[in-house]
């Protein structure tokens, strides 16, 4: 594949080449657009692309007998059939004129990129080799200006629009990493949701969620046969994976940076310190004195402090309490040695934290993440404590382009005013949708899927079951039993199933910011369409 790969996209709605467009320039591509089948035609036998993306049924040309027509000038160029079911004759006539696989409509900008990457790699191994390459790339070299940060999880974004990913665990001063599940390469994550997962020696397993969605493209192998370097050098050799992102205009604004102003006088030990905390992904402002300082603290960017009190000696309390003055909200950490004679000047500033030695014991990984880690919002009351447990069998809506959507549930999956359910329609409230509960705990039957699929623009099916995934994930299926029994409808139905936790009594069984990250992106699914 060449540097700067080109695509062409030929289909006679004008919005699904536009969502193309959009999916693909920013990973890189450079996507020419065509509405007119034959105009379509035309361009692809004319000039050199990487992979076609090709409608089935278009006015004046359908695909078909686009790929018949194709076939002829161009017989090894990928092509990639969109469509909103794949019937058994088209679907067999596609495959005989070398189409590369099928996506059906509607699809996410995450199933596209994995249909067309997919392809893309098994052309470029010659169709002999693996669908996908898991071998892992050389570590990313760290540029502390550019890490962003979701909670523990950090992103580093390159220019064509990937991303590498990875994160800085808090807890494992006391825990030895024993093993690293990584994500498989060409598998789908999702911002908040797991990305990979981190078993200890006493059998504990941490999930690390992704900082942004995408379609994972690379991994770091060198974790699976040492998990430490996950947590001696998170921001460097301990990356986990490459993610070609997918959602980046709408999700990074969730992702902020690391700034720190450390005040050390002491110019070896600052060197020091600020090597520690940007190998963090920190970026770090170093100062010596108030002169230099006072710009710093007036800069609404930087929301931490770290004083290093035995360089400063007696001036240290009054800089504190200048900066405090300046900048109210600043998060203010002081790095004490033990028996300090200012200790006490220091607490009555109402200081954030007051450690001693923190960079000798590397506490400072666990002070750095609890002064930028966000405070969890207040729990909103539920509407009517006596209706918490009351079961949920669909949510139906009106969405923003005026689609009718139901939401069906497998048993025990939502609750009204708790759990995942309390979550999706708190969500959908605060957008204003009008919403109606289905209350019940029924079974999901083809039947009623088929009765929906008629009733309704979209239907999506809520699943709990084992997808071999990390507790938690989300995977999006298209190509499942209830869409297969829906026949015409098909491009109406999606799946989605939840990988549940094993641990607990609950189906699911989640943490709250699990619970909310799945309800934003369920919302996103029932509101975009």
């Amino acid at each position: 594949m060449s540097d700067n790969p080109r695509l062409l996209v030929v289909d006679d709605e004008a919005v699904i080449c536009q969502a193309c467009r959009r999916v693909f320039a920013r990973q890189g591509f450079q996507v020419d657009e065509s509405t007119d089948a034959r105009e379509g035609l035309a361009r692809a036998t004319e000039m050199d692309y990487a992979a076609i993306l090709l409608d089935v049924k278009m006015p004046e040309m359908d695909g078909i007998q686009f790929l018949e027509e194709l076939r002829k000038k161009k017989p090894d160029i990928p092509v990639m059939i969109m469509t909103g079911y794949p019937s058994i004759p088209n679907a067999a006539a596609a495959v005989r004129l070398g189409a590369s696989d099928y996506v059906t409509k509607p699809f996410t900008p995450e199933q596209i990129t994995q249909s067309v990457r997919r392809m893309l790699a098994r052309y470029a191994d010659g169709q002999n080799g693996p669908e996908t390459a898991s071998v892992g790339v050389e570590a990313p070299v760290p540029r502390a200006e550019d890490f962003c940060f979701l909670d523990e999880s950090w992103l580093q974004l390159e220019i064509d629009g990937s991303a590498s990913v990875g994160a800085v665990l808090t807890r494992w001063r006391e825990k030895t990493a024993q093993a690293v599940r990584l994500p498989q390469v060409g598998e789908a994550v999702y911002q908040g949701l797991p990305l990979a997962g981190v078993t200890f020696t006493d059998g504990s397993l941490v999930i690390v969620p992704s900082p942004i969605s995408g379609v994972v493209v690379a991994v770091n192998e060198v974790l699976t046969k040492e998990p430490s370097v996950l947590l001696s050098d998170p921001c460097g050799k301990g990356w986990i994976a490459c993610i070609c992102t997918t959602r980046l205009e709408e999700e990074i604004d969730h992702c902020k940076p690391r700034r720190v102003v450390l005040v050390n006088a002491d110019e070896a030990s600052a060197a020091d310190q600020a090597e520690q905390l940007g190998l963090l992904g920190c970026q770090v402002h170093v100062a010596k004195s108030w002169q230099n300082l006072e710009p710093a603290v007036q800069d609404p960017g930087y929301h931490l402090l770290v004083l290093d009190a035995s360089s400063v000696g007696a001036d240290g309390p009054g800089l504190v309490r200048r900066a405090k003055a300046a900048a109210p909200s600043l998060k203010i950490v002081v790095v004490a040695s033990d028996a300090s004679q200012w200790e006490a000047a220091y607490r009555e500033q109402g200081i954030f934290y007051y450690a001693v030695e923190p960079f000798a014991d590397r506490e400072i990984v666990e002070i750095v993440d609890a002064a930028f880690r966000p405070q969890a919002p207040p729990r909103r009351p539920a509407e009517r404590r006596k209706d918490l447990s009351e079961p949920v069998h669909g949510i139906r809506i009106i969405n923003r382009n005026g689609h009718k959507v139901q939401l069906l549930a497998a048993p025990g999956l939502l609750r009204r005013n708790g759990g995942l359910g309390w979550e999706i329609r708190q969500k959908l409230a605060e957008q204003a949708f009008p919403i109606v509960t289905i209350p019940g705990d029924a079974d999901v039957t083809s039947a009623a899927v088929l009765a929906a699929a008629g009733a309704y623009d979209r239907v999506m099916v809520l699943l709990a079951n084992d997808a071999g995934r990390l507790p938690g994930s989300l995977v999006r299926d298209t190509k499942a039993e209830y869409v297969s029994a829906s026949r015409e409808n098909a491009g109406r139905v999606t799946t989605l199933v939840v990988q549940p936790n094993p641990v607990g009594g609950e189906i699911l069984g989640f943490d709250e910011r699990t619970i909310a990250s799945l309800a934003e992106h369920i919302v996103q699914e029932m509101a975009s369409y």
